[in-house]
């Protein structure tokens, strides 16, 4: 066998047990977080995978320079460093086959395993590396698809037999509704200030229906809760820990929360993110949300 033979068997070796492993898929709990949604919502979970892809490499045989070696010595393959190609902007299928030509392997680290464009790549582009040699590829983000359970909702202030009649200043509607994520008949939606992230909200208002309004309530501690006023209805105001406990108003780790019986067989909570609170005099702000929502049914 000849060295080159030898060379080549080495390299399929080292690249044959590098495989993409299974996605990883998870479903974000949308509860209490100031960034993501208070509730899962099927269709927008997010996905995670970690990917490595070996591609094959091709290896030049030749003659070292400057000479021969002595007949039955082992002879060994002299290769000139390669530079780096600038694969950034292109696809993950362009950038790879790119790498390939010039003689290097490409590992893809993103969120998804798709054909987005490559934002990153380590080693840089114009950077000299031995053939063979990993480049890094970090891929954009798949896009945020929120779901539209109840279609389109216009300025997104009536639904679910409900309607708003104040909603803070600067806050617009985020362009998602979810159907039964609190209970069969629940419905809700959120508004936010223009420009953030998918997922991200600043007020979230969730309708419950016939079932679903019994126990609406029942997740308020009996003790500790704010006990106020909501068009003549008793309304339990606080801020809530995932766990369902009382924690102290803007805390990171719970959402301020006020919830009532709007009628019989219909109950609502409005609930604003920590960060939210952070700007506003939250209590304030949620009582005057409350006060403006009314049956339309």
């Amino acid at each position: 066998m000849t060295i080159e033979d030898e060379l080549t068997d080495a390299m399929a070796a080292h690249v044959a047990g590098v495989q993409a492993p299974p996605d990883l898929g998870g479903s974000v709990r949308r509860r209490n977080r100031s960034r993501v949604l208070r509730f899962r919502v099927a269709g927008a979970a997010l996905v995670t995978a970690a990917v490595a892809v070996a591609v094959p490499v091709a290896l030049n045989s030749g003659e070292p320079a400057g000479g021969n070696v002595a007949s039955g010595q082992n002879r060994a393959v002299m290769q000139e460093d390669v530079t780096v190609p600038d694969v950034t902007g292109k696809t993950a299928t362009e950038a790879t086959e790119a790498l390939r030509a010039a003689g290097l392997l490409a590992d893809l680290a993103a969120t998804e395993v798709r054909n987005n464009r490559v934002t990153d790549q380590k080693p840089a582009a114009g950077q000299q590396v031995t053939p063979g040699s990993h480049v890094e590829l970090t891929l954009e983000p798949p896009p945020v698809t929120m779901p539209q359970d109840l279609g389109d909702l216009g300025d997104g202030r009536e639904f679910g037999g409900i309607r708003l009649d104040y909603l803070p200043e600067g806050l617009e509607w985020g362009k998602w509704s979810g159907k039964d994520g609190f209970g069969k008949r629940s419905y809700t939606t959120t508004f936010d200030k223009p420009g953030n992230e998918p997922g991200h909200y600043s007020v979230q208002v969730i309708v419950f229906e016939d079932a679903a309004a019994k126990s609406a309530l029942t997740r308020f501690p009996e003790d500790g809760a704010e006990s106020v006023d909501v068009g003549g209805e008793k309304a339990r105001l606080a801020t809530l820990s995932e766990g369902g406990e009382i924690v102290p108003d803007g805390s990171e780790e719970g959402t301020l929360t006020i919830a009532w019986k709007l009628r019989d067989g219909l109950a609502v909570e409005v609930c604003l993110s920590p960060d939210y609170v952070k700007d506003v005099d939250g209590r304030a702000e949620a009582k005057k949300i409350a006060e403006g929502i009314r049956a339309t049914g």
